[in-house]
C-alpha cells in the first residue's frame, strides 16, 4: 500500500500560475533567526522566509513574495511551516531513550539512497529555493505521481545507526531541491541535518532516484501557484488540524491582519508537544490589505436579529434520558479484563509512539487511556469536565441561551473487539465516559447520548466502509450521518424551535469524494507508515444558493467543540459537517467554531465573542470524550 496525504489537494487544484522563484528578491532580506543572522548567510542557506521572535517561545515568519501586492506559492507557506519549526522539534534534540552519539566516520554513513555526499553545500545549489519534502510528495500522490519518492525519504529518516532499539528518528530532510534542465530531467538533492545528539555534522546528497516527468510538472505547479487569503487560511487550518494528535497544535483566536505581538499576520498557530506552549505565526503582507478591507466590509454587513429569546426549561427529557441509562455499561469482570489487556498493549508501546495497528485500523493511544478511567469527576479542579460545564450553562442560562452537550465516543470505545481481539463485539467498555454522561444530566445538563446511534450504524458496516475512518481519530460518513439525525432531531423538539424561523429545505445536498491520509499515521514509526494509504471518503456537501454553506456569525445556533466540528466542515469536503448537515436538517442557519487543539480551549473563544452571542438561541458543545479524561488542556475557569 502507498503513503500519501492528500489534506492541500483542494486547494492546490485552484491555484493559477503566478510566481517562480523569489532568489532574485532575496538578497535585500535581513533574516532574524538564531540559525540565520545576516544577508549573506541568508543568501547562502536560501531560506525564503524570515523570523522574528516577537515574544517567549513566539515567532512571526515572514513570508517573502516579489512586493507588497504579491501572493505566495503553497511551496513557500508549506517551507515556511515544516523547516524548523519549533513546534515541531519540540525535544527532538535531546538525547532519546536507548539511544547513544553517533560519531561516525564520514566514510561509513549508511545512506543507500543516495549516489553522492558532501559535507559543504554545493554552490549550484545555494541560489535555488528549497522545499519541504513531506506536504510535498503527499501531493505527488494525489495527482497520481505515485509514492516512491516519499519512500526513500522515509527510509533516509528511519536510518537508525545501528541502535534499532531507539524509536526517534537520528536525521531529518530539512530540504529538497530539484536541479537541473528538462533535457537532462534534473536531479533531486537534500540538505540532511542529523540530530544534534548523534554528533554527525550536516551534509547534502543527490538521490539516485530520478525525477519523472510527473514529478517535475506537479513540482513546477507546486512552486508557482498562487494562493489568496482564503485558501491560505484553509491552508494553516488544514495543517494545524493534521499536526494536532502529534503536536498538539491548533489555531490561536486571531483574526487576519489584526496585531498580535506588535506584528500582523494572517494566522497564529500554537502548538504543546512538551508541555509548553510554542506560538507560530505567518505573515504575508497583501493578506494584511485583503483581510482589512473584509474586515470592514463584515462589520457594515452584520446585522443583529431582533428576537425574544426563550429557554425551554422542561426537564422531562432530560430525566428520560437519565433512566435510559441506569445500569447501562458498568464496571464488570469482563470490563477488567479488558482494560488489562489494553494496558499491556498500552504499556508495550514506546513511550513516543502514540499509534498503533491492529485489525487493519490505526488506535489512538490517548484515546484508548481513556478507557482506563475509573471515574472521570475523581480528578483535579483543572481537569474535572463537570463543575467547568456547570459553569458554562450557568453562564449561558443568564444569557437565556439554551446549552447542549454531545460528548463523542472515540473510535477504541465503539470498536473495541477490533482494538483488542477477543472482546466481545457488545461489550460496552467506555465505563467512565456512560458515567459522566449521567452526572451531567443528573446535574441539570442536556446531553445528547449518541452511542446508541453510532452502534446501529457501525451494524451496517460492510468491511471497506465503516462509521470511523481506518487511519483517523474521526468519524466516517455513516457514523457522522448517525449523530447528525439524532442531533437534529432533538434540537427540533426545543420548545422554541416552532417560532425560530426555521427554513427547512432552503439548502441543497450534493455527494462526493474526497481522498483523507489519516491523522494516526504519522504517529507511527517512520518504516510502518508507508503501509497505509489515504481512504476515499463519502462527503454530503451542503449549499446555499450553489455556493458551499457556511454558517455566519448571526446564526441563532452555535456549533462549537474540538476537532469533531472541523472534519468535513472547514478542512477536507469543506461544508459537508456536522455544522452543514445541521443547518440542512433543521432549517436554522449554524455557526460553527472549532478548536483544534481540545474542546476544553473552546469555551474563552465563544465567551471572547460575545458580539454573535446576541443573535443564538442554542449553544451545542461537541467534543471527544478523550478530553474528559487527562487532558492535556486544562478547563480554567471562564
Amino acid at each position: 500500500m502507498k503513503n500519501g496525504a492528500i489534506f492541500y489537494f483542494l486547494t492546490l487544484a485552484g491555484l493559477t500560475s503566478f510566481w517562480m522563484g523569489c532568489a532574485s528578491q532575496s538578497e535585500n532580506v535581513t533574516v532574524k533567526h538564531e540559525a540565520v543572522q545576516t544577508k549573506s548567510e541568508f543568501v547562502r542557506m536560501g531560506i525564503p522566509f524570515s523570523i522574528d521572535s516577537v515574544a517567549k517561545n513566539s515567532e512571526v515568519r515572514h513570508v517573502f513574495v516579489l512586493d507588497s501586492n504579491a501572493l505566495p506559492t503553497l511551496a513557500d507557506l508549506d517551507f515556511a511551516a515544516y523547516y524548523q519549526n519549533p513546534i515541531r522539534d519540540a525535544g527532538k534534540q535531546e538525547l532519546p531513550e536507548n539511544a547513544k552519539p553517533v560519531n561516525a566516520e564520514w566514510n561509513a554513513y549508511p545512506f543507500p539512497m543516495f549516489d553522492s555526499l558532501v559535507s559543504t553545500e554545493p554552490d549550484f545549489l545555494q541560489m535555488r529555493n528549497p522545499i519541504a519534502w513531506e506536504p510535498f510528495t503527499k501531493i505527488l500522490y494525489a495527482k497520481g505521481a505515485g509514492d516512491s519518492l516519499s519512500q526513500v525519504f522515509r527510509d533516509a529518516e528511519s536510518v537508525k545507526w545501528g541502535q534499532s532499539n531507539v524509536f526517534a528518528d537520528f536525521q531529518k530532510i530539512e530540504k529538497l531541491y530539484l536541479f537541473g534542465d528538462n533535457t537532462q530531467r534534473g536531479r533531486w538533492w537534500v540538505e540532511v541535518v542529523p540530530r544534534k545528539w548523534t554528533g554527525v555534522p550536516k551534509f547534502w546528497a543527490r538521490l539516485k532516484q530520478k525525477p519523472t516527468q510527473a514529478e517535475i510538472d506537479i513540482f513546477k505547479s507546486y512552486t508557482s501557484g498562487a494562493l489568496n487569503l482564503e485558501m491560505a487560511m484553509d491552508w494553516v487550518k488544514t495543517l494545524a488540524a493534521y499536526w494536532y494528535p502529534t503536536f498538539n497544535t491548533d489555531m490561536e483566536v486571531h483574526e487576519a491582519g489584526k496585531e498580535w505581538n506588535g506584528t500582523k499576520p494572517f494566522a497564529v498557530m500554537r502548538g504543546n508537544p512538551m508541555g509548553t506552549p510554542i506560538w507560530v505565526a505567518f505573515d504575508v503582507p497583501y493578506f494584511y490589505q485583503v483581510a482589512l478591507k473584509a474586515s470592514l466590509k463584515a462589520d457594515s454587513a452584520m446585522h443583529e436579529k431582533e428576537f425574544t429569546r426563550v429557554l425551554d426549561t422542561n426537564s422531562a427529557w432530560r430525566v428520560q434520558e437519565l433512566e435510559k441509562l441506569q445500569g447501562v455499561c458498568p464496571e464488570t469482570p469482563e470490563t477488567e479484563a479488558f482494560k488489562a489487556k489494553l494496558s499491556k498493549v498500552l504499556d508495550s508501546l514506546p513511550a513516543a509512539q502514540n499509534a498503533w495497528s491492529a485489525s487493519g485500523m490505526l488506535w489512538f493511544r490517548r484515546d484508548a487511556n481513556s478507557l482506563l478511567a475509573k471515574d472521570f469527576t475523581a480528578q483535579d479542579s483543572l481537569h474535572n469536565p463537570l463543575p467547568r460545564l456547570l459553569e458554562l450553562k450557568a453562564y449561558l442560562d443568564s444569557l437565556g441561551i439554551q446549552f447542549l452537550v454531545v460528548p463523542m465516543p472515540t473510535k477504541e470505545a465503539l470498536y473495541a473487539d477490533k482494538m483488542v481481539p477477543g472482546t466481545a463485539d457488545t461489550l460496552c467498555v467506555d465505563v467512565a465516559g456512560r458515567d459522566i454522561i449521567r452526572k451531567l444530566l443528573a446535574a441539570g445538563v442536556d446531553v445528547l447520548d449518541v452511542f446508541p446511534a453510532l452502534q446501529a450504524a457501525r451494524a451496517g458496516d460492510d468491511g471497506e466502509h465503516f462509521s470511523f475512518q481506518k487511519f483517523d481519530t474521526h468519524w466516517a460518513l455513516p457514523g457522522l450521518l448517525a449523530a447528525m439525525e439524532q442531533l437534529a432531531m432533538k434540537v427540533t423538539t426545543y420548545a422554541w424551535y416552532e417560532n425560530s424561523g426555521a427554513q427547512p429545505g432552503a439548502l441543497e445536498m450534493r455527494d462526493t469524494t474526497i481522498l483523507r491520509e489519516g491523522d494516526l499515521i504519522q504517529q507511527l514509526p517512520q518504516t510502518e507508515q508507508g503501509n497505509f494509504a489515504p481512504e476515499t471518503l463519502e462527503v454530503k456537501k451542503i449549499y446555499k444558493d450553489g455556493k458551499p454553506y457556511v454558517g455566519g456569525k448571526d446564526a441563532p445556533i452555535l456549533l462549537m467543540g474540538d476537532s469533531f466540528t472541523g472534519v468535513f466542515e472547514s478542512v477536507d469536503g469543506k461544508s459537508g459537517g456536522p455544522g452543514s448537515l445541521l443547518a440542512f436538517a433543521t432549517g436554522l442557519d449554524v455557526q460553527v467554531v472549532t478548536s483544534w487543539g481540545g474542546g476544553p480551549l473552546v469555551r474563552h473563544r465563544m465567551v471572547k465573542d460575545k458580539k454573535s452571542l446576541k443573535t443564538k438561541r442554542l449553544v451545542i458543545y461537541m467534543m471527544t470524550l478523550r478530553d474528559f479524561w487527562q487532558s492535556p488542556l486544562e478547563w480554567d475557569v471562564l
